[in-house]
């Protein structure tokens, strides 16, 4: 709950500058990438709770 409710720079600078035992990637990942990762987080985070009926109609049958 507390990192759905984080701010997106929150996510940069800990991929930046590392975390507890996370290594910082600052000199190995390049900060467009960085973001990228960030939206990926939130991705992950929104497809968590999503339910098929959070995918519009016409391309529910993908779903099957």
């Amino acid at each position: 709950r507390r990192l759905r409710k984080a701010p997106n720079q929150h996510f940069y600078d800990v991929i930046s500058n590392g975390y507890g035992a996370m290594y910082p990637y600052s000199d190995r990942v390049k900060p467009a990438d960085r973001w990228a990762i960030v939206a990926y987080i939130r991705a992950l985070q929104a497809s968590a709770s999503a339910s098929p009926s959070d995918v519009p109609p016409e391309k529910r049958s993908a779903l099957r």
